[in-house]
């Protein structure tokens, strides 16, 4: 809707409610462009919710010459009130008549009801009740002096009946002149038709069941419409009704059309002279059929609609006559519609809640306006306007500029902003953070088994379980006055916490709480860990967002209990505590498992794992502690049972370690060269379980291809479902429609077939994400342990990220497709020594194409060996290090004798393969001799990048004294007389990283 900027145009379309809207009360009113302006408005005597859209009637009764419509209310309590508003705003004189009815008004009506009217211009007042109608004759009473005037009723008939009424309906039965009969629509459906002879009968509706609903007469046709139980409109006639009783015939509707929905309320409007309109407003749609079944048009509203009035601007049988709809919505919004076009919207800005029932009157001053009740008795006439748009130039600020001034201004917004947005420092902001917001997260060790099961809505097979919880404890105190404040809470898929999400909204400084959560099995899938993560984001009074977080675990005992030790089993893997602060018992890691057994110290503790507890496989893993070293062995033929085991090791070990008073883990960034600091407390033997992890991958990938191929078949299947039914509607009537009919249940019923299919493989592939899941954290857990360079270990945990996540357009492997392949070809994981432009190439063009499970299943597997093999080589002497290799790995080169182990040697024996054969001497090596995450601020020439891949540096003399020999085939081999490594300079240190990648040419 376009808003309209001048009175004028505004006034036209105000015109469509009001034709006769006078000049003073144009000139007067204070109009809004988009409101309903109030002219008149009262409180009715009862302020309770007794008002609905049966309790409003806008009639005349013929008391005076230049008569205007009187405004007559009636509540449910009975209060019959009514009003004739005389000017603008509400006067004690508007208030004609106030009685008191015996009991609850049901409608209100007006029209001759009785034969001895003999005024054509008066209409008598009809007061539905419960069980009886009531005619009245309105009296006027002229007032004396300044008291004005008031009405009388004079009861001209009651009609009795023993049934509950529900509505009325009026109109000239029979199609009869001069005469107005009308019908009462009782509870059980039965109508009882009232004319004006005193002549009564009664008659139903054919079908076995007619519930009460508003019953409308057409009086062109002769017909009455009836909205059914089955939310269909039927039409019956006059003349089956009338006779219904008397011939004790069975009678059909003369036609029947489906709505689709329930009904607010029905009217009948006379457009045309051959036709009638029968509007009908819908819980969601407003509807407009002809007086023979025929849709006229069909608007869904967008809005919930609570009343609607509809009338006929000019004469039904003058050609420009237009049909107007009013719909109140449940916003207290007005729409205004002809036919199904929308021409205005305004608001009600006083009415909250929306009206319940709108006229349309004639006032004195007022033509056209807008009657509307409220729920609670507010009585309001309104109207539609607009006022001119005025706007005034501003006038300049001439005051002289303050560049003093402006700078501290300029200053101080500076400061804001770099308070907010400057990253520089973490530490200190994380601090700051945390002094605002002070959190204390813990977890009880103890499980429970009283959890309330119906009140946290724990599905019906995790239940039966009987599976134990854990009991958890937050606490918060706010230092600082936050605008906002939320609390999420991370749990591993299959557990639940029973607060997920809380939300504060302006939290004042010194407000503390404390929170006792329930932490729960949920869906019974195999869990990767135990970590608990709480989140505390917050906004400041400034705008500035910060967040925090804790952690805590929750306790073994909810997944795993006491069973007999297994003495064999197909995984077996083995940890050796390096440090001293930690003993190397069973009781140090899972203390909870050997309260009240005799062996105070066993050896050997097996847990069967309890989620999700499958009934043909028992899920059980070993844990054995050696009697005369530090090792402890960890066993299973699941890979799933290992990953909470081993997160509890290394994260024990790490924690006690720790609070020794040991050098912090990630406090210092790792240099190149330096061992992993882990196994200075606990070292792993060498050894990744490959085929069952890469198992776990195969069958999430063929799952992933399951998806996509049923989502396939289901959008198929839908395009079908969607031509069908464009071929059933642009069919002819006549044209039979029962094979078409057929396709599409056909149809229907495959497509809920195949959509229950995918239904069911999106839920093996959450409980095999799940399993991959605990597959993955198990080799982060190994690999965190071995005996690897630090920066090693921290590349390929990060690239092995848990949890793992699918979405829509990329499954988990073709996301983790580019951080493998970057692997395979980069760092000391590759298996060559020199890496050609082929290989450089096949890893940048890899992302270009398609994804290759295949390739990416070979580098996956890859990556696990050669990890195996150079955690398997020798390192370098330290203090309290031990290498422990379960199996030994067979390595391919003789170890070198020298005096002294340096990091030229170190990388030598990590890379292996002396006997490799070397590239030409103009492709220089372009490998690293350690793996990390590339800070690269230097662009790269892409001149010499196109001239030769390789370094645009020399590194070493650039003269050696080896001696090369070529070949019939041109391959060069390297005599043992060289001395030291294309790598190493004449400083014999290794290129950094930034020289290496950046004259490779690679952003990494």
């Amino acid at each position: 809707m376009v808003a309209m900027t001048t009175s004028n145009a505004a006034t036209t379309l105000a015109t469509t409610m009001n034709p006769a809207l006078s000049r003073e009360s144009t000139s007067t009113a204070i109009m809004s462009l988009f409101n309903v302006c109030s002219w008149w408005s009262a409180q009715c005597t009862d302020p309770a919710e007794q008002y609905d859209v049966a309790s409003l009637l806008c009639a005349r009764f013929g008391l005076e010459a230049q008569e205007k419509d009187y405004i007559i209310v009636g509540s449910q309590t009975g209060q019959l009130s009514i009003y004739y508003p005389h000017r603008r705003g509400y006067d004690a004189t508007d208030l004609l008549l106030e009685t008191q009815m015996a009991s609850p008004i049901l409608g209100l009506y007006a029209g001759k009801f009785s034969g001895n009217v003999r005024n054509e211009n008066t209409n008598q007042l009809g007061v539905l009740l419960p069980n009886a109608i009531a005619i009245y004759n309105v009296q006027a009473i002229g007032g004396l002096a300044e008291h004005g005037a008031q009405l009388r009723l004079q009861l001209q008939a009651e009609h009795k009946f023993p049934r509950v009424a529900f509505g009325l309906c009026q109109g000239h039965f029979g199609q009869v002149k001069g005469r107005e009969f009308f019908c009462v629509v009782h509870l059980d459906g039965t109508l009882t038709f009232y004319e004006q002879d005193g002549i009564s009968y009664e008659c139903r509706f054919p079908g076995h069941r007619a519930l009460p609903a508003p019953v409308a007469y057409c009086e062109r046709t002769d017909s009455f419409f009836r909205f059914s139980a089955t939310w269909h409109l039927q039409c019956f006639s006059y003349q089956d009704l009338s006779h219904s009783l008397v011939t004790k015939s069975s009678y059909q509707p003369t036609w029947t059309q489906c709505v689709g929905e329930g009904i607010v309320d029905m009217r009948v409007v006379q457009v045309k002279d051959n036709c009638s309109y029968i509007m009908i407003l819908g819980e969601r749609n407003f509807i407009a059929l002809d007086d023979n079944g025929k849709f006229i048009f069909m608007l869904k509203l967008d809005y919930a609609p609570k009343c609607f009035h509809s009338f006929v601007v000019g004469y039904y049988w003058e050609p420009g006559a237009r049909l107007i709809t009013a719909v109140v919505s449940d916003s207290s919004k007005l729409h205004v519609y002809e036919e199904a076009n929308i021409i205005w919207a305004a608001q009600w800005p006083n009415q909250s809640p929306a009206p319940v029932a709108i006229q349309r009157s004639n006032m004195q001053g007022l033509a056209g306006g807008i009657v509307t009740l409220g729920a609670r008795g507010q009585l309001e006439v309104g109207y539609l306007g607009a006022e001119p748009f005025t706007f005034q130039v501003q006038p300049l600020n001439i005051a002289e500029l303050s560049f003093a001034q402006a700078h501290k201004e300029l200053q101080q917004l500076e400061d804001e902003i770099k308070e907010a947005v400057d990253v520089r420092d973490m530490d200190a902001l994380n601090q700051q953070a945390a002094d605002q917001v002070r959190l204390s997260f813990s977890i009880q060790a103890e499980v429970s088994d009283d959890l309330d099961t119906l009140l946290l809505d724990v599905p019906a097979d995790v239940a039966v379980k009987e599976l134990p919880s854990a009991k958890g404890l937050l606490r918060f105190k706010i230092k600082a006055d936050l605008a906002e404040l939320q609390l999420i809470f991370h749990t591993p898929s299959g557990v639940r916490c029973s607060q997920d999400t809380m939300s504060f909204v302006d939290v004042s400084a010194g407000t503390s709480q404390e929170l006792k959560l329930d932490f729960y099995i949920a869906e019974l899938l195999h869990i990767h860990s135990t970590k608990v993560e709480v989140v505390a984001s917050f906004v400041t009074p400034r705008g500035i967002p910060r967040v925090i977080q804790q952690s805590a675990h929750l306790p073994l005992a909810m997944f795993y209990r006491v069973c007999q030790p297994q003495k064999a089993a197909g995984i077996k893997l083995t940890y050796s505590i390096t440090s001293r602060h930690v003993v190397p018992k069973l009781g140090t890691f899972f203390g909870e498992f050997l309260e009240g057994q005799a062996d105070a110290a066993p050896h050997a503790l097996g847990l069967q794992l309890l989620c999700p507890g499958l009934d043909k496989q028992s899920e059980l893993i070993t844990v054995v502690a050696a009697k005369n070293s530090n090792r402890i062995r960890i066993q299973s033929d699941c890979v799933e049972t290992f990953a909470m085991i081993l997160e509890r090791i290394v994260e024990t070990t790490l924690q006690l370690d720790g609070s020794a008073g040991l050098i912090k883990m990630h406090k210092k960034k790792p240099k190149r060269g330096v061992l992993n600091r882990c196994v200075e407390r606990l070292m792993a033997a060498p050894f990744l379980p490959v085929q069952p992890i890469l198992h776990r991958v195969d069958v999430h990938h063929e799952t992933q291809q399951n998806i996509r191929k049923q989502t396939e078949q289901l959008e198929h299947l839908w395009l079908q479902f969607k031509t069908l039914h464009r071929q059933l509607q642009e069919q002819q009537e006549q044209e039979p429609k029962e094979a078409i009919t057929m396709q599409i249940e056909t149809n229907y019923d495959q497509l809920i077939l195949e959509g229950d299919k995918l239904v069911e493989i999106r839920r093996d592939e959450r409980r095999q994400r799940c399993d991959l899941n605990c597959a993955v954290a198990l080799a982060k857990w190994i690999i965190q342990a071995l005996n690897l360079e630090e920066r090693v270990v921290n590349v390929v945990g990060s690239v092995l990220s848990t949890p793992i996540e699918d979405w829509t357009e990329l499954s988990w492997e073709e996301s983790m497709a580019p951080g493998i392949d970057m692997l395979h070809h980069f760092g000391p994981l590759t298996r060559s020594k020199s890496t050609s432009t082929h290989g450089l190439l096949d890893a940048t063009d890899s992302s270009k194409e398609s994804f290759d499970y295949g390739r990416f299943r070979r580098h996956f597997a890859t990556l696990f060996d050669r990890i195996v093999r150079l955690a398997s080589s020798p390192q370098p002497a330290a203090s309290g290090v031990s290498a422990v290799a379960e199996q030994p790995v067979e390595v391919g080169e003789e170890q070198r004798r020298a005096k002294q182990v340096d990091e030229i040697g170190n990388m030598q024996r990590m890379l292996g393969d002396q006997g490799m054969p070397l590239a030409p001497a103009k492709r220089k090596s372009n490998m690293s001799s350690s793996l990390e995450a590339v800070e690269d601020d230097e662009e790269y020439d892409e001149e010499d990048l196109r001239e030769d891949v390789g370094y645009r540096k020399e590194y070493g003399t650039g003269t050696g004294t080896g001696t090369t020999t070529g070949t019939g085939t041109g391959t060069l081999k390297k005599t043992s007389a060289q001395p030291r490594s294309e790598w190493v300079n004449e400083d014999f240190e290794l290129p950094t990283t930034e020289e290496l990648f950046s004259d490779l040419g690679i952003w990494w």
